[in-house]
């Protein structure tokens, strides 16, 4: 005999007085299994929220850095680094050894018009073979917190830039894509460091530009402080664009999506303050900015959901306030939010490219 299914029944009378049984339907399994979800993200977001104050107090260093460097995202095996090509960009891929037990893959992108020898072994091999004249601008691109070189979003970057004419150097941090080591400020700065020297032993004169978007606003500037305050061999950048900026740390931790949720518990912020005064994850842009004397332009969109649009506000009033009038002028330059450019497509705006070729230090300069 087989077993009979459960259902439930209602019963009502009708308007004739009879007797209506109504079978009810169960719910579908995919609307159980999204109800099911969505009750397990609801409960995770409120259990962050109760606990994050806690797990800050008992783990803030690993915490905070894995916000900061998230190594860990959009990092997909199956793409190939070593080929730029993959992502319809003329370059060659190199690798630098920063440190004993590190070394960080790169591209080195040049304009469409040169051609690329990939026999060629080291990046200063690239550099005396493509860079013909020391009037040649040179851009050192540093990314964001996630992904790597290869991002799209990225690609479509360089791409808009080397049709300028430009030549551009792109790195993985450290623990970044497939370079090698664990990422700290201290770490990353390194290596922007290490690079820069690269390049300048093989164009000791031609003007380099420092470009960072994102995080890599903060790993940017603290090279360029780094450079100004402590090497005296090599001639310094010529410019600093800084695309998408933090005002600081502090303010970069509160504005974070992720943040903006967690700040509903009142305990949070206080466990986030104790935590950055023990971690050694300081980006004082703001100061750095305010300092640094050498020509510097700052790039922000207004529909920016990521770093949030008055963060280069906060920048602008610091820098009216601090900055030496005798310095080299900072120039801001505001996205609006009709092009919705957002925080990672400002390359696309339409008056990106008449943007970039203002900049003095990003051209060549007239023949004589």
């Amino acid at each position: 005999m087989s077993e009979k299914k459960r259902v439930k029944k209602e019963v009502f009378i009708s308007e004739d007085e009879e007797i209506v049984i109504v079978k009810k339907k169960k719910p579908s399994s995919w609307k159980r299994i999204l109800g099911r979800c969505m009750l397990s993200v609801v409960l995770t977001i409120a259990s962050l929220i109760v606990l994050a104050p806690f797990l800050l107090r008992l783990y803030g260093d690993f915490i905070l850095t894995k916000m900061l460097f998230q190594t860990w995202s959009r990092y997909y095996p199956w793409i190939d680094l070593t080929k730029p090509s993959a992502f319809s960009l003329n370059g060659v891929n190199v690798y630098e050894q920063t440190e004993p037990n590190v070394t960080v893959g790169l591209w080195y992108i040049v304009p469409s018009d040169i051609e690329v020898d990939h026999s060629l072994p080291t990046l200063g091999d690239h550099l005396k073979h493509y860079v013909t004249s020391v009037d040649q601008p040179i851009i050192m691109y540093l990314h964001g917190q996630d992904g790597t070189r290869a991002t799209h979003y990225r690609a479509n970057h360089y791409r808009m830039m080397t049709a300028f004419g430009n030549h551009i150097i792109a790195l993985d941090y450290r623990g970044y894509g497939d370079s090698t080591g664990t990422p700290s400020v201290q770490g990353v700065v390194h290596d922007v460091l290490h690079l820069f020297k690269s390049i300048r032993k093989a164009c000791p004169q031609n003007p380099i530009t420092i470009w960072g978007h994102s995080m890599g606003t903060g790993v940017a500037s603290w090279t360029m402080h780094y450079l100004f305050q402590n090497i005296t061999n090599y001639k310094k950048p010529s410019g600093l664009v800084l695309e998408a900026p933090f005002y600081n740390t502090l303010q970069g931790l509160v504005s974070y999506p992720l943040t903006r949720i967690l700040k509903i518990n009142p305990y949070f912020m206080q466990a986030a303050l104790d935590a950055l005064t023990t971690v050694k994850l300081d980006f004082p842009n703001n100061e750095i900015v305010a300092s640094l004397p050498l020509p510097t332009v700052i790039i922000h969109a207004e529909d920016d959901a990521v770093i949030p649009y008055f963060h280069i506000e906060l920048i602008q009033d610091y820098v009216k306030q601090h900055r030496d009038q005798s310095l080299p002028e900072v120039r801001f330059v505001v996205v609006p939010r009709s092009a919705a450019c957002g925080h990672n497509h400002i390359y696309s705006y339409p008056k990106f490219q008449d943007i970039v070729s203002d900049f003095a230090f990003l051209k060549r300069s007239p023949p004589t």
